[in-house]
C-alpha cells in the first residue's frame, strides 16, 4: 500500500511543473503535518508521553534530512526523467545496509544481501533504458543521488527513535519540522507564493495526502516492526508506480527493459520478506 501510494509523487510533481522545486517541497511537508495534527491532537497525552529531549533533538535533525532530501529528489525531476530520477533515489537500501552494518549489531544473512542486489539491479535496469547523459540529465541524477543518501539516513535513523516513540508523534514532529526547514530554504533561495492556479494548490495538497501523510506514514509504521534495510528495499517497488502513473497519465511509454526489471524487483523484495520473516513482528 505504502509503495503505490508513494508512486504518486513523481506524477503530483510534474503537475506542478513552473512552480519553484523548493516551493514544492515545503507545501508537500506543509499539507502532510497539517493531515496528521489532528490525530496527533485528538489524544496528545498519549501521544506525545515520555518523548525525551534527546529524541526530540533526533527527530528535528530526521525531519531537516527529510527536507534535504525532497529538496533534492524533487528538484531532479524537473532536470532528468522520472524513471531515472526515481530509480537513482531508490539505490538508498544499500546506503541503509551498510550503516546497518556499521551502526547496529542487527545481522544480515548472505540471502538477504543477495535478495537486495537482486532487487536493485532490477531498479537499475527499469531506469536503464530511460538514462540520458545531457548536462542537465547528469544535474538531475546526482540530485537524486543526494535524495537518496538522505533518504537511507532517514530511515537508518527512523527505525531507531520509532523503537521509542510513538508514530504518530514521530511523523508529527518530523513532518513538521521538515517543513520549517524547506519553508527557511524558500525564503533564502527562492520566493515564498501562495497566488497560483487552484490546480497548483490542489496537486501539492494531494502530494502531501497521498505519498507522504499516508504512503510515507505507513514506511514508518513499519519501521518499529521491520528492520530499516527491509523498509528500505520494499521502497524499490516505487519506480514500477511511477513508471505504471507515467505512462497511464503522460503517455512515456516503458522500455522493454522495465518488465525485466519489475520481475527481478518482484522477487527480491519477496526473496526478502521470506528470509527475513523471523525479524518482522
Amino acid at each position: 500500500m505504502a509503495m503505490l501510494a508513494v508512486g504518486w509523487a513523481a506524477i503530483f510533481i510534474r503537475w506542478c511543473e513552473g512552480l519553484h522545486p523548493l516551493l514544492i517541497s515545503f507545501y508537500r511537508m506543509f499539507w502532510a503535518a497539517l493531515i496528521i495534527l489532528p490525530f496527533s491532537l485528538s489524544r496528545p497525552k498519549k501521544t506525545f508521553r515520555g518523548i525525551k529531549l534527546r529524541d526530540l533533538f533526533i527527530m528535528l535533525a530526521v525531519g531537516f534530512v527529510l527536507a534535504m532530501h525532497f529538496a533534492s529528489w524533487i528538484t531532479s525531476l524537473f532536470y532528468t526523467s522520472v524513471a531515472s530520477s526515481t530509480v537513482i533515489v531508490t539505490t538508498q537500501p544499500i546506503y541503509v545496509l551498510i550503516l546497518t552494518v556499521i551502526f547496529t549489531s542487527e545481522k544480515v544473512n548472505r540471502f538477504s544481501i543477495f535478495a537486495i542486489l537482486l532487487a536493485l539491479a532490477g531498479a537499475i535496469i527499469v531506469g536503464w533504458g530511460d538514462m540520458q547523459f545531457t548536462r542537465d540529465h547528469i544535474i538531475g541524477d546526482l540530485l537524486a543521488l543526494v535524495g537518496a543518501i538522505c533518504a537511507a539516513i532517514y530511515i537508518f535513523i527512523g527505525r531507531i527513535v520509532r523503537q521509542r516513540v510513538e508514530n504518530t508523534a514521530y511523523v508529527q514532529i518530523v513532518y513538521g519540522s521538515s517543513a520549517v526547514f524547506l519553508l527557511l530554504m524558500v525564503l533564502i533561495f527562492a520566493d515564498f507564493q501562495i497566488a497560483f492556479p487552484v490546480r497548483f494548490h490542489i496537486y501539492m495538497f494531494l502530494l502531501g495526502l497521498v505519498p507522504t501523510a499516508f504512503g510515507h506514514t505507513l514506511y514508518n509504521w513499519a519501521l518499529k516492526r521491520i528492520r530499516a534495510y527491509i523498509v528500505g528495499t520494499s521502497i524499490l517497488g516505487e519506480p514500477l508506480g511511477a513508471s505504471f502513473y507515467a505512462w497511464l497519465i503522460f503517455r512515456e511509454v516503458p522500455p522493454f527493459t522495465t518488465y525485466i526489471g519489475a520481475i527481478l524487483i518482484f522477487f527480491g523484495v519477496a526473496a526478502l520478506f521470506y528470509s527475513e520473516r523471523k525479524n518482522i513482528s
